[in-house]
């Protein structure tokens, strides 16, 4: 992937053939060596004079210490907020950190710099879009696929909830520091972008079954991405720049597919749900925060075996299922469930499905006369899944965590994210596909089994 193809979606405009306008703000995309010292020009090209610098312990040593001594150096004066770290996890982006960043907020200043990638861009971003200031990240590590994005997932009462952001003007990547990155950040941008396979057919899927929106052009760019990250991810355990310069373009296309679509369709499905379940659970039992990107991982191989059961799986007996839809669980039931599983977020969870009525019997009957009459296509769709057993074996390859247990993930979180993930967003997946046909208990209890230690 060369950089003209990011290049083509700078600060772009164009009538697409899905008959929208695609937009993308992002404007100026730096990697080379140094280019940290191109940041004082750049701030003046844009007309900004006095950037408010947001970092952690980490990413302050890693690169904030040289962007303050560049801004110094070229008398642009700044203020910097070092947000702490913990000793034994990721700083989490909840209103905790974000409390912090407004309590040191430079009212004078008239730009926000985020320098870091996952939880410290996040948090620059909204910061800047509740401020009204504009945002411009200086990344550390390719490590997540929201680096252009204008939204952010933060964490607000133990909730993963994704809030409008500021996408930044410009980012900024030193190809030393994004190589020498630790490999499990490595690792975690690569997974992160592996999951778009699944979420494009979530996508393709829902398109089918619901009508909804769906744009060829923004799949292929998004597609493409992934196809070369696929094909670059071996030189990623031997931080190759190269590998790191594709994984690092595939993560900003995913930003810029985002921007074009007006959501997160095209980079984030049932994968990302699994993944922000996970989060949850160990924000509720205090256990330390694991790198979103390995979670989606993860994900991505649980997401994909269901596909892949899915285009083998015989055509249900679509008659018998309207029968026994009588017979599922009662709204009571089910909100007892949610409170088991997402506790003092339940009420949120609950509030969301009487909104959306995902569960409905009167929508569950709509779509089940669809799901019957296009069957074969669903089928078809869900053979162009890559094997499960494929994408484990890419993430072995890059060290990365490849099932639940690599990373502490219990059995009963993965049971229940399997069956009730999909409730934490208004969002058409293979998981509610499988839920519709009356399959998903069944599949979980498979994944389970096949992907889970016994404890």
């Amino acid at each position: 992937m060369e950089n003209q193809s990011i290049e083509q979606y700078l600060n772009c405009s164009f009538a697409c053939d899905c008959g929208q306008m695609h937009k993308s703000l992002f404007a100026h995309y730096i990697f080379e060596p140094d280019a940290i010292s191109k940041l004082p020009a750049l701030l003046k090209q844009l007309g900004y004079a006095k950037p408010f610098l947001i970092s952690d312990t980490h990413t302050h040593e890693i690169a904030g210490t040289r962007v303050e001594e560049t801004l110094r150096n070229a008398s642009v004066p700044f203020t910097s907020h070092v947000l702490k770290s913990p000793a034994d996890s990721d700083l989490a982006a909840d209103e905790h950190a974000l409390g912090s960043i407004a309590m040191a907020n430079d009212r004078e200043a008239d730009i926000i710099i985020s320098i870091g990638t996952g939880t410290i861009n996040d948090l620059g971003r909204y910061f800047s879009y509740i401020t009204k200031r504009p945002f411009l990240l200086v990344a550390t590590a390719p490590s997540m696929d929201g680096l252009v994005s204008g939204v952010a997932p933060l964490i607000f009462g133990n909730m993963k909830i994704t809030f409008p952001a500021q996408e930044p003007l410009a980012l900024i990547c030193d190809p030393e520091i994004m190589a020498a990155a630790p490999l499990k950040m490595l690792a975690a941008g690569a997974a992160d972008i592996l999951g778009k396979y699944n979420c494009l057919l979530d996508w393709k899927l829902s398109h089918i079954i619901n009508n909804e929106y769906y744009c060829n052009t923004i799949a292929d760019i998004m597609r493409t991405a992934v196809d070369r990250t696929m094909e670059s991810t071996q030189g990623l355990a031997s931080h190759d720049s190269h590998a790191v310069s594709v994984l690092t373009e595939a993560l900003v296309l995913s930003g810029i597919a985002m921007d074009f679509s007006g959501n997160s369709r095209p980079a984030s499905g049932a994968e990302h749900h699994q993944s922000h379940y996970w989060e949850m659970q160990f924000l509720f039992d205090g256990i330390p925060a694991v790198l979103h990107g390995t979670k989606v991982g993860i994900g991505t191989v649980l997401m994909l075996e269901l596909y892949n059961l899915l285009a083998e799986m015989e055509k249900p007996d679509f008659v018998k299922i309207r029968e026994t839809i009588s017979s599922r669980p009662s709204m009571e039931s089910w909100e007892k469930e949610m409170h088991r599983c997402y506790r003092d977020g339940a009420a949120g969870i609950i509030a969301l499905e009487k909104k959306a009525g995902k569960n409905a019997p009167e929508g569950l009957v709509e779509r089940l006369s669809v799901i019957e009459e296009k069957w074969d296509e669903i089928q078809a769709l869900a053979k162009t899944a890559p094997p499960a057993s494929e994408i484990s074996r890419v993430l072995a390859e890059m060290g990365a965590a490849k099932i639940p247990s690599d990373v502490g993930i219990p059995r009963q979180y993965v049971h229940d994210s399997i069956r009730y993930g999909k409730e934490l967003r208004d969002r058409y997946t293979i998981l509610q596909l499988m839920w519709d046909i009356g399959k998903l208990d069944e599949a979980a209890e498979k994944l389970v089994g096949k992907y889970c230690d016994e404890t």
